[in-house]
């Protein structure tokens, strides 16, 4: 059973991480510190970032979000 239970959390931690290295990212993007071309690329070689909704179809529209609930 335990081997369950530490499957299960190590993909929490991953999901977990992916979050908060996305959530960086966006922070990044939206305070103009780097461009979308960059913020793409970057989101692009996050480890299980579709975990967080967020893949090679919808990254445009996801910074966009971002940015304009920023403003």
């Amino acid at each position: 059973m335990s081997k369950v239970k530490n499957y299960y959390w190590d993909l929490a931690e991953k999901a977990v991480d992916a979050i908060l290295l996305e959530l960086k990212i966006i922070n990044k993007y939206v305070k103009n510190e780097i461009s979308k071309d960059d913020a793409i690329k970057q989101l692009s070689n996050v480890q299980n970032i579709e975990l967080c909704g967020i893949d090679d179809y919808n990254v445009d529209e996801v910074l966009d979000m971002a940015k304009s609930e920023a403003a």
